[in-house]
């Protein structure tokens, strides 16, 4: 299960595997005669189709693959090919994105559609609620900060944003998935929102705690988190999504297998250290009373 690349992922793609044919043909060599040598290079069998796939763009090469043509052809730089690599990895700029078709919602609606083929969603926040359990005012206020969506000049898009988002929570219901999240607790607390909407939106949590299909986890302030603590979100076992404030990054299995298994590894030992049960509707209930009380 795998996000389609993006428009511009996919013209760095087409550039990459446009340049790594420019060096097997430069080097005299056909497509069989490079995999074998690959091959030789690797000390495992490398089969001439997927010299091919590399090549008409149907399969990004990993990183092993770029230095071994580089070597194999005797041309080519392969540091630079790799910052190719890199480019051609999924990442989506919010300020690209937002001003193509269907903009932010379009966005939006990408995710949802990953969401729905998943059998499992995973997530992890240190100090935000994600958007798979945002409650609309919550969302809404969130977006508004100044580096949301007023940044790439999209606020006008909010509403459709907030819509499509809230669309993406029908698979809390999904009796055929699993959400696990995992939060810091001070996702609890952090007004990135007014403290009303803030209340509100842990009281949705406690609700949603006991859909059969949604394992929710946190990580108290006293708790050793055992994970660096930068959110990402996880789907099956093959594909990590990695938000920072301008965009969003892509692993995959197929391209990335140590990167993806790195963050899996991550996200069951949060998992695990998280409190779950009565234990997190407590913690819940805690930061609630205290929203509370400074009102």
């Amino acid at each position: 299960m795998t996000i389609p690349p993006s428009e511009s992922s996919r013209a760095s793609r087409a550039a990459l595997a446009a340049r790594l044919t420019e060096l097997r043909t430069a080097a005299g060599l056909s497509g069989n005669a490079l995999a074998k040598r690959i091959g030789a290079l690797q000390a495992r069998t490398y089969v001439q189709s997927r010299v091919w796939k590399i090549e008409n763009g149907t399969l990004l090469p990993g990183e092993d693959d770029i230095r071994a043509w580089v070597t194999a052809t005797g041309h080519g730089d392969a540091g630079g090919l790799l910052a190719m690599l890199e480019e051609a990895r999924s990442e989506q700029a919010f300020g690209t994105a937002f001003r193509r078709k269907g903009g932010a919602v379009a966005f939006e609606e990408r995710v949802r559609a990953a969401e729905e083929r998943a059998g499992r969603i995973g997530e992890f926040q240190v100090a935000v609620i994600p958007g798979i359990l945002q409650t609309a005012d919550y969302a809404r206020e969130l977006m508004s900060v100044p580096s949301g969506l007023a940044a790439w000049g999209a606020e006008d898009q909010i509403e459709g944003k907030v819509g499509a988002r809230l669309r993406r929570q029908e698979a809390l219901y999904d009796h055929s998935k699993r959400v696990q999240v995992v939060l810091g607790e001070g996702a609890l607390r952090t007004l990135v929102c007014a403290p009303g909407t803030l209340a509100a939106q842990l009281e949705k949590l406690l609700a949603v705690m006991s859909l059969p299909s949604v394992e929710l986890g946190i990580i108290a302030f006293g708790q050793r988190m055992p994970a660096y603590p930068l959110g990402f979100r996880v789907y099956d076992d093959d594909l990590v999504v990695v938000e920072s404030t301008v965009s969003e990054n892509d692993y995959t299995a197929q391209d990335d297998p140590g990167k993806v298994a790195a963050f899996l590894k991550a996200f069951e030992a949060l998992r695990e250290a998280a409190a779950t049960g009565d234990e997190a509707r407590r913690l819940i209930t805690a930061a609630a009373a205290d929203l509370r009380r400074g009102e």
